[in-house]
């Protein structure tokens, strides 16, 4: 009976953190660039131990937190500086730390002409250098579809100015995830290039979480919370009667 009450405890356990999993991506369905996270479940015992050390009670527990890195619809904004990636593909940006790689394109210009992310990170180049556009004498700034941003001065004379760093990584899943857009490489993986690449200028990818998915998770998951609580209770029940009968003279 113990076995049964331990293996219903580590389900309960499981399904409350992945009900905070689906939270998560319902908090963050309107983020740009976020992609949803999601969990694999495993059991502890495998083959024949289920059935000979635990007599067919098992156990279960989160295998794995992994992103789900499928591209998420592109909104349009008609702002020159925010940016998508049609396919795969990440912007490339200087972190506190280093390198960190990121799908939203919500990029802004500060007073000296620094091309930085909406928390104030660097937008690096394709030779990885902060980005700096010249503001004198420049009357319009574009970016094509390759990231190369020209500028227009005021008689029409167009220039290139920079290139924005468009990456590929070799194993996504090995990406550490820094906050809910941004990530940085782990060991075993590298940036790999980015084959004809596709940059929408003038708009945002948003988020690949679809709400009414993550709901009907969330419901399940909440259902089968339930459950294992229920089943718990039910142990405490018997546990409680069993020591009412022991006490029997």
């Amino acid at each position: 009976m113990v076995s049964g009450k331990y293996s219903a405890l580590a389900g309960a356990v499981s399904r409350e953190q992945a009900i905070a999993n689906i939270a998560n991506n319902l908090a963050n369905v309107n983020t740009t660039g976020y992609k949803k996270m999601m969990v694999s479940f495993e059991s502890i015992l495998q083959g024949s131990k289920q059935t000979t050390d635990a007599n067919g009670i098992n156990y279960n527990r989160i295998r794995q937190t992994f992103t789900d890195f499928t591209p998420g619809p592109v909104k349009e904004t008609g702002n020159s500086y925010d940016l998508a990636i049609h396919g795969t593909g990440f912007f490339k940006v200087l972190g506190p730390e280093g390198p960190l790689y990121t799908r939203n394109g919500a990029f802004h210009l500060d007073g000296n002409g620094a091309l930085l992310t909406k928390n104030g990170y660097p937008v690096l180049s394709d030779n990885d250098t902060p980005i700096e556009i010249p503001q004198a004498g420049t009357s319009k700034i574009s970016i094509n579809s390759l990231g190369a941003i020209s500028s227009l001065d005021e008689i029409g004379n167009r220039e290139e100015v920079g290139q924005i760093a468009l990456v590929n990584i070799d194993d996504p899943a090995k990406l550490k995830r820094r906050d809910n857009t941004l990530f940085e490489l782990q060991q075993g993986t590298q940036e790999v290039p980015l084959i004809d690449p596709q940059i929408v200028s003038g708009g945002l990818e948003v988020s690949n979480v679809n709400m009414v998915d993550e709901m009907t998770r969330m419901i399940a998951g909440h259902r089968l919370y339930e459950t294992y609580h229920k089943v718990l209770k039910g142990y405490s029940t018997i546990s409680e009667q069993q020591d009412e009968l022991g006490t029997v003279s």
